[in-house]
C-alpha cells in the first residue's frame, strides 16, 4: 500500500483507508445502528422514510459525541479512585448537555413535519436523558471490560517473557555447572589413561552438541535425555574406577514421552560428587528410571560416610535448586522432588506427571 501512496491524494486515500479498516468495527456498529432505527421508525410511527433519517441522525449525533467524549477522554483522565466523584459529575453534565442538543433537534423536525405532534418538550428531553444515558453505560460497561482484558493478556505475555527469560538463565547456568564437573573428570583421565581420555573426549563433544542444539527447545524426547545420561553415567565411572559400586537401570516402558531438557543430570550429578570414599567397602550408587501409567521417577541414591554430611549440603548446591525452580516453572502441581538424607544413604526421588 506504501509503494502506491505516491501523490497528496493517494496519500490521503491510503490514510482514510488504514483508518477505516482501523475501526472498521465501529463503522459497521453505526451502520447498522442507522438502518436499525430508521427502518424501525418508518414501520413503528409510519413517518416517511426522510423523516425517520433524520431523526435517527438528530439520535446519532448526540449518543456518538456522549459515547466518544465519555470513552475517549473522560474515562482515561477522570475515572480513578481519587477523581471518581469528578468523573461522575462530568459524564452527568455531558449526558443533560448531548440530551438536550437530541431533543432540541428531535422537537423541531417532528413539530415540522408532524402538525399533530403534540407532545411536551419535557417528555422528549427525559426520554432523551434515558435513552443517552443507557448507551453511555453500555459504552462504559464494554470499554471497562475491554480494558481488563487486554490487561490479562498484557499480564500474560509479561509473565510468559519472564518465565521464557528464567528458563533460559537457570539453563545457561546448568552448562558451565556441568562443563566444570566434566573437564574435570577428562583431566583426571588424562593422567591416568590418555587413550581412554581420548574416548571420553569424544564422549563429552556429543554431549557438548547435545545442550548446544538439541536442548534449545522446551522439550525433548526421553530416549534423548537418557542417552545424554548414560554418557555422563560412562564418564563418571571411567574415573571413579573400580572403588564405584553403579546399579543403574531403565525399565522399557520409559520411551516415547517429553520430557524438560538437563532435567535428570543435576541429580545424577550430585550423586557422584557427593558419593563416599571408602577404602574397605563399597562405595554405591543406585540410579532407577521407570515409567508407569503417566507417572514417570528417576530414583537416585549415593552412600554418604557420615550423617547430614557432605551430601546433604549438595541440597543447596546451584544445581539442586535449579531444578526445583524449572520444575516449578515447567511442570507446576505435576510434580514431586523428595530429598532423604539418611546415616548411610542420601536419596532423591524426581517423580513427574506427564501429559
Amino acid at each position: 500500500m506504501d509503494a502506491v501512496c505516491v501523490t497528496g491524494f493517494s496519500q490521503l486515500f491510503c490514510i482514510m483507508a488504514r483508518f477505516l479498516f482501523r475501526y472498521r468495527m465501529h463503522f459497521l456498529f453505526w451502520v447498522l445502528y442507522f438502518a436499525g432505527w430508521t427502518l424501525f421508525s418508518v414501520r413503528m410511527y409510519h413517518s416517511s422514510f426522510w423523516l425517520a433519517l433524520g431523526v435517527t441522525m438528530t439520535w446519532f449525533l448526540g449518543q456518538t459525541s456522549l459515547v466518544y467524549l465519555t470513552v475517549y477522554f473522560l474515562m482515561p483522565r477522570f475515572l480513578k479512585p481519587r477523581r471518581i466523584w469528578l468523573f461522575l459529575l462530568l459524564l452527568v453534565g455531558c449526558v443533560f448537555c448531548s440530551a438536550t442538543l437530541t431533543s432540541v433537534g428531535w422537537y423541531f423536525l417532528v413539530i415540522k413535519n408532524v402538525p399533530s405532534f403534540s407532545l411536551p418538550f419535557s417528555s422528549l428531553f427525559w426520554y432523551a436523558v434515558m435513552g443517552h444515558s443507557y448507551w453511555v453505560f453500555l459504552a462504559i460497561g464494554i470499554a471497562i471490560i475491554r480494558e481488563r482484558l487486554r490487561n490479562d493478556r498484557r499480564k500474560q505475555r509479561i509473565e510468559k517473557e519472564h518465565i521464557e527469560n528464567e528458563l533460559r538463565f537457570l539453563k545457561s547456568q546448568m552448562n558451565p555447572h556441568f562443563l566444570f564437573n566434566a573437564i574435570n573428570s577428562i583431566y583426571v583421565l588424562i593422567k591416568k589413561d590418555p587413550d581412554l581420555a581420548e574416548h571420553t573426549l569424544a564422549r563429552f563433544s556429543d554431549m557438548l552438541r547435545y545442550q548446544l542444539y538439541d536442548c534449545a527447545t522446551d522439550f525433548i524426547p526421553i530416549e534423548k535425555e537418557i542417552t545424554y545420561l548414560e554418557n555422563y553415567i560412562r564418564m563418571e565411572q571411567l574415573r571413579k574406577g573400580p572403588a564405584l559400586s553403579l546399579d543403574y537401570l531403565t525399565d522399557e516402558e520409559v520411551r516415547q514421552f517429553s520430557i524438560a531438557p538437563i532435567l535428570l543430570i543435576p541429580l545424577v550429578e550430585n550423586a557422584f560428587k557427593y558419593v563416599s570414599s571408602y577404602t574397605d567397602r563399597d562405595n554405591q550408587i543406585r540410579i532407577r528410571l521407570s515409567f508407569s501409567g503417566s507417572m514417570f521417577m528417576l530414583e537416585c541414591s549415593n552412600s554418604v560416610e557420615e550423617p547430614g554430611g557432605s551430601s546433604a549440603r549438595s541440597a543447596g548446591g546451584i544445581g539442586l535448586e535449579n531444578v526445583r525452580r524449572r520444575l516449578q516453572l515447567l511442570y507446576p502441581s505435576r510434580h514431586t522432588l523428595d530429598i532423604i538424607s539418611g546415616s548411610e544413604y542420601y536419596t532423591a526421588i524426581l517423580k513427574l506427571q506427564i501429559i
